[in-house]
């Protein structure tokens, strides 16, 4: 019996890989926290970059005092904002704290106790109480206060000098990856920076919007809920549907009928981004299919908590680009060209 000596290296090959794809993997997911840190920070720089290359089409600077001015600007207009609306904010935020446990018993007393309950032990981890629950919010908190100082600051020492980083990671793959390994690097940042700076202003326009309209129908603390609306729009498709049950809860305490109008605001104004103002501004960026999002978030979730599902639509977009790329060998590029042709 011969043996065939190159099927057995081939085989050992795949096996080697397979295996080193596995350990890949379970390493990922032990030092999820770090991974995702460095992730944060990859956004972060992504913004600083696209915002530096916008100066320079009106400035002739180079790239490190575009990069300069570009952080000195966001950290302006984010300082300025805090002074112009933070106390605003916070006693609106106040406000609305102190008046959510009425509106949890306007809610109680009109769909019945027995049905609340059931609803709570439902979907509340076993043993857990409100007030553990509020502990665990503040931890989280904090933890993410923490990892957005570290991820801003990694994301500044990115920005300086992405392509030091980018060679560095390309010298450690042999010759006959390098090539489509860099063009995933390079399609997943330009799908990364369309879709950020695209959500970026979805975010700024439903806060907006919502708060106004809030405002418009007397629902109390509405700025805060807009402020709300905008920052969980980050989130996709879950983000905008947590953003409403604070407003209907709030809502309630002023009567079924404001309540029933509110829910409707809030409807339209989810249908409104979901069906006609993403597709607009998410044109240039990867199109996703909805379900794919939905389950790519709740699996994120599911693998890293929280942080998983804030980061849930970056990632979805990077690992559909990357999925995409290597595994598929398309060229995004390529193909935006030929649709736009």
């Amino acid at each position: 019996m011969q043996i065939d000596r190159e099927a057995i290296a081939q085989f050992a090959l795949k096996t080697t890989v397979a295996i080193a794809l596995i350990a890949f993997a379970l390493l990922i997911w032990k030092l999820h926290d770090a991974v995702l840190l460095l992730f944060a920070a990859v956004i972060t720089a992504v913004i600083l970059r696209a915002s530096a290359q916008a100066l320079q089409r009106i400035l002739p600077v180079g790239d490190g005092v575009a990069l300069s001015l570009a952080t000195a600007l966001i950290a302006a207009l984010v300082i300025g904002a805090i002074g112009l609306f933070g106390q605003e904010v916070s006693s609106q935020v106040s406000e609305l704290t102190a008046m959510l446990p009425g509106a949890w018993d306007t809610l109680v007393d009109t769909v019945g106790a027995e049905r609340v309950e059931h609803l709570v032990e439902r979907f509340m981890p076993e043993g857990a109480t409100i007030a553990s629950i509020a502990q665990t919010v503040i931890g989280l908190v904090t933890s993410a206060a923490t990892g957005l100082a570290l991820a801003v600051l990694g994301g500044v020492y990115l920005a300086l000098s992405p392509d030091t980083y980018r060679r560095g990671a390309l010298r450690l793959l042999p010759d006959s990856a390098k090539e489509r390994v860099a063009r995933a690097f390079d399609q997943t940042g330009d799908s990364l920076r369309a879709w950020l700076l695209g959500q970026i202003f979805l975010m700024l326009l439903v806060g907006v919007v919502t708060g106004v309209g809030l405002w418009i129908i007397g629902v109390p603390s509405a700025f805060a809920l807009g402020l709300i609306a905008g920052l969980l729009e980050f989130v996709p498709l879950i983000g905008p549907i947590a953003a409403a049950i604070p407003g209907v809860l709030i809502a309630l305490t002023m009567g079924l009928e404001t309540a029933a109008l509110t829910a409707g605001f809030y409807f339209v104004v989810q249908q409104s981004e979901g069906n006609i103002l993403e597709p607009l501004v998410m044109r240039k960026s990867v199109s996703i299919p909805p379900a794919v999002t939905l389950f790519a978030i709740f699996l994120f979730g599911g693998l890293f908590g929280p942080i998983g599902v804030l980061l849930g639509g970056p990632l979805t977009v990077a690992a559909f680009v990357l999925v995409q790329v290597l595994w598929l060998n398309d060229d995004l590029r390529a193909e935006k060209r030929q649709s736009a042709t």
